[in-house]
């Protein structure tokens, strides 16, 4: 059988990325955090300091925002009937932050919740967003970060804390938008102006401090950890590669050809996880490129399908966040190819 050139290539990149696990002494075991009763399809998009996540489960008719804990997959219910939600973040708490589709809104705004205490609350601000607003991310002091909408193409980063929301542009800000805040509440952001340009941004004590990119490159910022490293990713000429910055420069930690490879995730001991995403080829009906969770180690960009057992079933698509203990939040398919969020915990 003859191959076609675009998959010769995604087939010579899947073994140089398989070939670093020989470096990498670190295995895994899987763990299946499941669905919400009633559904077979989950997505973790948000992991905690004790292995439980936020994400949703879903069903043919919509997502239902979820909490995996304690080896269940609980339903967080919805601020108001039939609703869609998302959970987006997670706390050490276990609070839960996200965005509800308001189907009593006839444009179906986003609102902002929290579920603390177990109740979901409405957080939104039309006053300050009337197009609505999505929460990312919450730390363990309870402030919430997102991005709210002030009509329908321009959004701005929002901070909540303590029953207010406060709209953080930042100044001049077009697009912006936070997705990511640390224990210190340092806030993580990307940022498009009208003036042009943009970038990401680190927000604390007041002061905005912008991630300069290499020169003749753009940078995009996805995790930060404890001391403000941050997770992200280069694009330049010679592609889009997996990057970290600290000490106020940014690190390029590789890439692969005919690929897109992003940092997601990066912990305070200064684990680096992200995913390598193959371009769309297929678009009637439309197919996703193929993706493929990894995280860095000794020789590179390392596929985690390499670090898992073997006769697991599972095949790791998107590596989303690591917490401090090594625990990875994946997403990927299970033995019968239903999209599942799972946990890696090292052995």
């Amino acid at each position: 059988m003859k191959l076609s050139k675009s998959r010769s290539l995604e087939l010579l990149v899947i073994t140089l990325i398989a070939s670093g696990a020989r470096a990498f002494a670190q295995s895994y075991t899987v763990s299946d955090l499941g669905a919400a009763s009633g559904d077979s399809v989950s997505v973790g998009y948000a992991l905690n300091t004790v292995g439980q996540a936020a994400g949703e489960s879903s069903t043919p008719s919509g997502a239902i925002a979820t909490l995996f804990r304690g080896g269940q997959a609980i339903d967080l219910g919805t601020l108001e009937p039939l609703d869609i939600a998302v959970a987006t973040g997670i706390n050490g708490s276990a609070e839960v932050v996200g965005f509800e589709s308001f189907s009593a809104d006839q444009n179906n705004v986003f609102h902002a919740f929290l579920y603390s205490n177990g109740a979901l609350h409405d957080i939104h601000s039309p006053s300050l967003f009337p197009a609505g607003t999505s929460a990312t991310a919450i730390n363990n002091s309870g402030v919430v970060v997102g991005q709210g909408w002030l009509n329908s193409s321009s959004f701005h980063a929002f901070v909540y804390a303590d029953g207010q929301m406060v709209d953080l542009g930042p100044p001049g800000a077009y697009q912006a938008s936070a997705v990511a805040i640390n224990n210190s509440g340092q806030i993580l952001g990307n940022a498009y102006f009208t003036s042009g340009g943009g970038g990401a941004f680190v927000y604390a004590s007041g002061k905005f401090t912008y991630l300069t990119p290499p020169a003749g490159a753009a940078v995009s910022a996805f995790g930060i950890n404890s001391v403000g490293q941050v997770a992200g990713a280069i694009n330049g000429p010679a592609g889009t590669h997996a990057a970290v910055y600290g000490n106020g420069k940014w690190t390029d930690l590789g890439g692969v050809a005919g690929a897109a490879a992003q940092a997601t995730g990066i912990n305070t001991a200064g684990q680096v996880i992200g995913t390598v995403i193959f371009p769309q080829t297929v678009y009637h009906p439309p197919k996703p490129g193929k993706h493929i969770g990894f995280i860095i180690g000794n020789a590179g960009l390392v596929d985690l399908n390499t670090l898992i057992p073997a006769g697991s079933g599972f095949v790791i698509t998107d590596a989303i966040a690591i917490n401090d203990a090594g625990q990875i939040l994946c997403n990927g398919a299970s033995p019968d190819g239903t999209k599942r969020a799972v946990l890696l915990t090292p052995k």
